[in-house]
């Protein structure tokens, strides 16, 4: 090599290019110092896929290790010049992450050329096999000096030649460490056997293939290299041709990888909670703690199991519903508690995440549940405790609420009982005054009884118009219009239809109430995402942000005649249901309450 020809080596070794690839595999940026070194322009990478121009042995390693995420050790990899060869880069990559919703990431990489000499025509990617064919007939060392993989001639293992590859992969700076000596020398001792035998095996005319070795460099470190040998002929003499690969790179790789499998196995097998896999309803994958918290007999005992199997009926809905946004990829992340019943004496409650997988290339949905009945235990003890609390201040309440009609009926009846026929326009006040004794002990045991609820698929535009019209006659005795609006026609929701309704005759009754001079109940539908959304507005006073906070207490109110219940019924019921109510309001200008349900995507 003359004096330009090392300092032009020398300098393209030291060049950096740095890249940016999309989470498709397509470069994005590359700098422009590339053509020094590839001779490709900016543009003529840009927009392109990576694999196009790294050498077909290498686009595993390459996909492996963007996909890994966990690099300890560099990549190399082959990268193809505009001229037809390759060129041995090595790369560290780092990744960015984008915040948007469903954007994919972006890959780093930062390329330095490892030595621009190890290049393979692309119009020609020989095989090793074919190599050592078209060398049979070589008489010299000329053109195989330059083969861009490592190269030794011996003749029962006594080394006669090896080329400028073989002499950098081992690192030394002469040639004479080598000629002379026994191939012994530079192999790990463990593969000598194996190789005196594949030396004999070949003088006696026969095939030996591929085989991994460990051998040793000059500064004491080991090489991993794949060896494939070919009796061939040199200076007349029968002599070994053998041709060596470094792999070293896909080794360090692989034992990352390994050990990164490993550790997350590890995990998995030592984690308190069951960590499982679904695929098509059923436990592909289920670890001990999992099988523990069912109580099955063995890990195969729970393999193709149906999971509706053991979850309870009132939770297969929501479970089918959580599986397919999982599938469907409309959500990354679920989280849901359910029940599942064990056997006929136990029943267990679970907090579940779901994060979409793969199951031998399939869509599947991997699970983390958590035991959650010691949890439920505390939070109905805790609940009992509260309920006493509010069973006090319903006490209050109610004694209050009541005392005051009682004492109107008491004092007209009072008036009433000298003259009955004189005094008869005291019965409407008697009888309002029952009335409304009525509606609140009927509010009230609502929330003391628990109500049998049918969920079932109904339209809630349906509901909505039938609600308007029962209160329509009530809206115009007020002078107030209802107005609706509805994106669609249908907008399906799983609910018990009774109870719903209840909670927008209070809202469209808190409407109506609140305008006292007339005006118009605004009422529309829509959908966002896997949520139907309605909104009820007036225009009414509106309600102070103080007020807001506390909406859904008992007996908060500020209606003259109301009790507050009515409300604190309506949230109630939307939770049950897992929904949501937001409240807008500014004085003067009115409020819209927004209720929020899970959509039906069964």
């Amino acid at each position: 090599m003359d004096q330009q020809s090392a300092y032009r080596e020398t300098t393209n070794q030291n060049i950096e290019i740095y890249a940016i690839v999309s989470s498709s595999g397509r470069f994005q940026y590359i700098s422009s110092n590339s053509y020094e070194l590839i001779g490709f322009k900016n543009d003529e990478v840009v927009n392109k896929y990576m694999k196009e121009f790294i050498h077909i042995e290498d686009l595993f390693l390459i996909e492996s290790y963007f996909h890994n995420e966990h690099h300890l050790y560099p990549c190399s990899f082959r990268f193809l010049c505009k001229n037809g060869t390759y060129i041995w880069f090595e790369a560290c990559v780092d990744f960015i992450r984008s915040s948007i919703k469903n954007e994919g990431k972006e890959v780093i990489l930062k390329m330095k050329a490892l030595n621009t000499n190890n290049v393979a025509s692309n119009k020609n990617v020989y095989k090793k096999q074919d190599v050592i064919n078209e060398l049979d007939d070589i008489n010299g060392n000329l053109l195989i000096e330059d083969l861009p993989s490592p190269l030794i001639l011996a003749t029962q293992g006594k080394v006669c030649y090896v080329n400028r590859a073989f002499q950098e992969l081992l690192g030394s700076d002469s040639k004479e460490k080598f000629i002379g000596n026994y191939i012994y020398d530079f192999i790990e001792h463990s593969f000598h056997d194996i190789v005196k035998n594949r030396i004999q095996r070949l003088h006696n005319g026969e095939q030996v293939g591929i085989i991994e070795q460990l051998w040793n460099r000059t500064d004491g470190s080991t090489v991993n290299v794949e060896v494939l040998a070919r009796l061939t002929e040199h200076e007349g003499k029968n002599a070994e041709l053998i041709i060596l690969t470094d792999i070293s790179s896909k080794r360090n790789f692989q034992k990352i990888l390994q050990k990164s499998r490993e550790r997350y196995q590890r995990l998995i097998d030592n984690s308190i909670d069951m960590i499982a896999v679904i695929h098509q309803d059923k436990w592909v994958f289920v670890n001990e703690a999992g099988i523990k918290l069912f109580q099955a007999g063995d890990y195969q005992e729970m393999l193709g199991r149906n999971i509706y199997r053991d979850l309870h009926p009132e939770d297969h809905y929501t479970m089918k519903a959580a599986l397919k946004s999982i599938l469907d990829r409309k959500m990354e992340v679920h989280i849901s508690n359910q029940s599942w019943l064990v056997d006929s004496k136990k029943k267990i409650f679970t907090e579940m995440v779901c994060i979409p997988t793969t199951y031998f290339g399939e869509q599947a949905v991997q699970v983390i549940l958590r035991d959650i009945s010691d949890r439920k235990k505390t939070e109905e003890l805790m609940l009992r405790s509260e309920k006493l609390s509010i069973a006090g201040q319903l006490a209050a309440g109610i004694a209050h609420e009541i005392r005051n009609p009682l004492t109107a009926i008491k004092g007209f009846l009072q008036i009433m009982k000298p003259d009955m026929e004189q005094h008869s326009q005291y019965y409407q006040i008697i009888f309002s005054e029952l009335n409304r004794i009525e509606l609140i002990l009927s509010e009230l045991l609502m929330l003391a009884k628990p109500q049998e609820t049918q969920f079932k698929k109904t339209n809630i535009v349906t509901l909505l118009q039938e609600v308007a019209m029962l209160l329509e006659t009530q809206a115009n005795m007020n002078s107030v219009f209802i107005e609706e609006q509805h994106t669609e026609s249908t907008l399906s929701v799983y609910c018990d239809e009774n109870q719903l309704k209840q909670v927008f005759i209070n809202l469209f009754k808190n409407a109506i109430d609140a305008m006292t001079s007339g005006g118009k109940v605004s009422v529309s539908t829509k959908r966002e995402r896997d949520k139907v959304v309605v909104s009820v507005k007036d225009e009414g006073e509106g309600i102070s942000s103080d007020l807001i906070e506390r909406i859904g207490e008992p007996f908060l109110t500020t209606k003259e005649n109301g009790n507050g219940l009515g409300l604190m019924i309506t949230y109630k019921i939307i939770e049950d249901h897992k929904g949501n109510i937001l409240v807008d309001s500014e004085i003067g200008m009115g409020t819209t309450f927004i209720v929020e349900l899970p959509c039906d995507i069964a």
